[in-house]
């Protein structure tokens, strides 16, 4: 009796055993398949958001000419979308934009390949495609945004460089780039290398681009040569920025290089006006500008918003040629795309 028991259990056990081993080669096996569709896999898509100020402190000029500053950066639901192409044949790369003033060589996400292939060693080119959605020289980061989602895309592929080393890259391309690579809204400071993850805040804006662009160095001059200080109002708003919403933080709203814009040319206060009458929350120059955006706290909201700014730019002499666009607030910046 025990003598069949005893044979019973041996052939159960190698049975299991048996089991288990083919069990385990099968997801090696498929681990390995994975992998290697990983590494070959030639094609990324990706869009990348534009992102608005809701706060900037210029606080410090360096001897190098760069700024200290300190601001709360949240990225908005408007997109460029991209698509990278490894080419293992040849080294060059090879970049089209659908807005012929962004092609060349000099392009951001151009750089961002260069400074990528260096990191890691890759010895091929690329073909990399950027469908332009986000207006440029707004004070959006749209171009900062890109040069991210290339370095996301380029990174796909084999997962060459972590998370800090990849950083370390987007640090050196721009003090934008690095954001565009977190997974939340940021505290930024230094001179755009320190971020601070924040939580997200539910509201949607309505931006108003003015024809004209402003050249981001010509604005810091301004600043510079105004003498003017520091608002210092991100803390303020950091300070309200728990649980909070649109209509506490609306009011919060701050931007040293809004004054010194002021200065050398009259649409950001003509924009902000509009946005205000609009029924917009609060009103702010982002960035540089030129772009305004207002808070809004719902879509229908917005786009009433919009609706009213339309009418009074069909009548409006300094704003001819401006446009306008209803985006909701977003946690991250860049997102990789089937």
């Amino acid at each position: 009796m025990w003598g069949g028991w005893a044979l019973w259990a041996r052939l159960r056990l190698s049975s299991i055993s048996n089991a288990v081993a083919l069990t385990e080669r099968w997801e090696t096996r498929f681990w390995v398949f994975e992998t290697l569709d990983t590494v070959l896999m030639a094609i990324f898509r990706a869009r990348s958001s534009a992102k608005i100020n809701l706060s900037l402190d210029i606080l410090e000029r360096l001897p190098n000419g760069y700024h200290t500053l300190r601001s709360l950066v949240h990225p908005v639901g408007l997109w460029d979308e991209l698509e990278l192409e490894f080419l293992d044949d040849t080294s060059q790369i090879v970049f089209h934009c659908d807005n012929e003033q962004l092609q060349g060589d000099d392009n951001l996400c151009v750089r961002a390949f260069k400074a990528w292939r260096e990191a890691t060693g890759f010895a091929g080119g690329a073909s990399i495609r950027l469908q332009k959605n986000i207006p440029f020289g707004a004070g959006l980061g749209g171009g900062s945004g890109n040069a991210a989602a290339v370095l996301r895309m380029a990174n796909a592929r084999a997962r060459s460089l972590r998370n800090g080393e990849l950083s370390q890259i987007a640090a050196k391309l721009g003090a934008d780039v690095s954001l565009f690579l977190s997974d939340s809204p940021v505290l930024m400071e230094g001179i755009g290398e320190r971020l601070t993850p924040v939580s997200s805040l539910e509201g949607w804006i309505v931006l108003l681009k003015p024809h004209e662009g402003f050249a981001t160095p010509a604005i810091y001059r301004a600043w510079d040569e105004s003498g003017m200080q520091s608002h210092n109002g991100t803390q303020a708003l950091l300070t309200a920025w728990q649980d909070a919403e649109v209509e506490t933080v609306a009011p919060l709203l701050t931007n040293d290089l809004e004054r010194a814009a002021r200065l050398i040319s009259p649409l950001p206060a003509r924009c902000i006006e509009l946005l205000d009458v609009a029924g917009a929350k609060g009103a702010r120059l982002s960035g540089s500008g030129s772009a305004c955006f207002g808070l809004c706290s719902s879509p229908a909201h917005a786009r009433e918003v919009q609706r009213k700014i339309e009418l009074e730019l069909a009548k409006d002499v300094l704003l001819q040629g401006a446009t306008t666009f209803v985006a909701p607030l977003v946690a991250r910046g860049v997102a990789l795309l089937p």
